[in-house]
């Protein structure tokens, strides 16, 4: 097999750099360190020869079968686990044996089953030595194909059941299945008996049927010394059933059939990480959407709750131009009631004339319009309260959500909890830091201040109600005030009176209306401050989620149209090996 020639060179570049951008777009979405160093033994196992893995217990015969395909003692048999946990076996014209680590030894062997791939055999997948599963472990994503022996007298074990979903649901590698020491089986219906079992047993756990060989590996070895190069003659060759096995691996594994497994299996284990990191994906759009849905609930809510608040304030402010409305009224009946002849001695005393006024024109109106404002100021900071309070229920639910979202580790999920986290503490500083008698008081001082500053006068200190008795009962006096003077009322009061009542009515009635609407708009642009200030707090506290969930967003969407195009280039890819070389050749049973 050669990856230096023909189409293989541009693949083989094709297919770096597919993985090298699953990697970059895991790297960005997911915190997963194991799936990125599975990426990185997938993209150096790109430059090596077709890898051949060797797995199973360490008692099953792994080393024995692996003797037998090669008719020698290439590899050490015990029954106990040896010192050299992984041996790596390569083509070499002389029989050599390196030791590369602690823990890995190469050999060279001159077979030419190994000039076009190299065969790792590993320690047991239930070795007493911790080592050894873990460096098996770190040659599993390398592997192009796996090669699962397990033995008649124990097989599929709990640990060989556990290791094989690494292998292939984890990795989705090729496997065929190498059922040793067949020989201790009674009968064929025994063993056939056996196989059953390991069939159901990976299409149970794994969901697929392999194909099995039944050997009887010791046998085989021993044919092969007694007669080099022509194990037939040897009674104990058919009986080891491994003439099937090993045909298989070197007829039908052809160089074209071993490049094209070569180029398929990186595409196929990329396949599958790129499946878990889609699923992955759309489960981060799910909780991204239950923000989104969320946070437009939210925004809902603060519409609703400010058209209430402007609807409380439109009929705070009705109320209070009502009453200023029913003082005018009382106003005009008083002065049409008391400037006539009949009153002259009410009309010239000052003091009393003011006294009058108030009792029948003002009365309790300052009180009222005081209520008044006071309830809208009630309502604004009760409803601004109670939108807090929802605001952070609402914020604690969708961060409590979080708890349905996948296992994995994730940048959004670890970023979107610390946003919550802070948004929810601001809102929770600001409902225990929320002083409503305060906050109402601070309201209507600068309501009152504002009227003041409408009506002309200096009186911030003064109630709304306070600062409308005082300009109504002012403005009263003021157009009457021409008719104190004795000598002018006794000389005209027939002639001059009722053209003075008109007059007076009428200023009276102009000034107070000037007064409604200065007070009208005093109370407008003082409460629509307030709303428009509340609301914009609850707005602001909300805006860190909106940005990063935004933001979330275009990164999701992003990914996914690469998640997308990497799946299409994997395709393209898949289709231009088979047109090369053929399609990768499927170990299922079926086939």
């Amino acid at each position: 097999m050669d990856l230096l020639s023909g189409p293989a060179p541009h693949l083989l570049e094709r297919e770096q750099a597919f993985l090298a951008r699953l990697r970059a777009l895991l790297e960005q979405i997911a915190d997963d360190p194991d799936t990125l160093r599975r990426l990185s033994d997938l993209l150096e196992g790109l430059d090596d020869l077709f890898l051949l893995l060797v797995v199973g217990e360490f008692n099953a015969g792994k080393s024995t079968v692996v003797n037998a395909l090669f008719g020698a003692v290439v590899m050490e048999e015990g029954p106990v686990p040896t010192t050299d946990k992984i041996t790596v076996l390569r083509y070499g014209e002389q029989p050599e044996t390196h030791r590369r680590s602690d823990f890995v030894t190469e050999r060279r062997y001159p077979a030419e089953l190994l000039r076009h791939l190299a065969l790792v055999d590993t320690p047991g997948t239930n070795s007493i030595i911790r080592e050894h599963q873990a460096l098996t472990e770190d040659f599993v994503p390398r592997a192009d194909l796996v090669l699962f022996v397990t033995s008649y007298d124990r097989p599929l074990s709990d640990s060989e059941r556990q290791f094989l979903q690494f292998i292939r649901g984890d990795w989705g590698k090729q496997l065929i299945v190498v059922l040793n020491k067949a020989d201790l089986a009674a009968d064929e219906a025994a063993l056939q008996q056996v196989i059953v079992h390991i069939r159901e047993g990976f299409q149970e756990h794994l969901g697929f049927v392999p194909r099995v060989f039944p050997v009887a590996a010791r046998a085989a070895l021993a044919a092969k010394q007694a007669h080099p190069g022509d194990p037939v003659q040897d009674p104990r060759w058919e009986a080891s059933r491994f003439g099937p096995f090993e045909a298989f691996l070197s007829e039908t594994l052809t160089a074209d059939e071993l490049l094209a497994l070569k180029l398929s299996t990186p595409l196929d284990a990329g396949e599958r990480i790129r499946q878990s990191l889609q699923a992955h994906l759309d489960a981060l759009r799910t909780i991204l959407e239950r923000d989104e849905a969320g946070l437009a609930t939210l925004r809902a809510r603060f519409d609703e709750k400010e058209a209430m608040l402007r609807e409380s304030f439109a009929r705070a402010a009705a109320e209070v131009d009502k009453e200023l409305l029913e003082m005018e009224r009382r106003g005009v009946r008083f002065l049409d009631d008391t400037i006539r002849v009949s009153k002259l001695r009410l009309l010239r005393d000052r003091n009393a004339f003011r006294e009058e006024f108030t009792r029948q024109v003002v009365r309790d109106s300052e009180r009222r319009i005081e209520e008044r404002t006071g309830e809208a100021v009630d309502a604004l900071l009760r409803h601004v309260y109670e939108l807090w309070n929802e605001t952070y229920a609402h914020l604690a639910e969708q961060r409590a959500a979080v708890g349905e979202a996948p296992p994995e580790r994730s940048s959004f999920l670890y970023n979107r909890d610390e946003v919550f986290r802070d948004v929810m503490g601001e809102a929770k500083r600001t409902i225990d830091q929320y002083d409503l008698n305060e906050e109402a008081r601070r309201i209507l001082e600068n309501a009152r201040a504002t009227a003041a500053l409408f009506t002309g006068m200096q009186a911030a200190a003064l109630g709304l109600g306070a600062v409308a008795a005082v300009v109504v009962a002012a403005t009263a006096f003021d157009v009457t005030g021409g008719l104190v003077a004795a000598g002018v009322l006794a000389a005209f009061g027939f002639v001059l009176l009722p053209r003075q009542k008109r007059r007076a009515i009428r200023e009276f009635t102009t000034r107070v209306e000037a007064l409604r609407a200065d007070l009208g708009r005093a109370l407008h642009t003082q409460l629509e401050e307030e709303v428009a200030d509340a609301m914009s707090r609850v707005h602001r506290l909300v805006e860190p989620l909106e940005a990063h969930t935004q933001a979330q967003r275009r990164t999701l969407d992003t990914a996914t149209q690469e998640a997308t195009a990497l799946h299409a280039d994997a395709e393209a890819l898949r289709a231009e090996v088979t047109q090369h070389y053929g399609p990768a050749l499927r170990m299922d049973a079926a086939d």
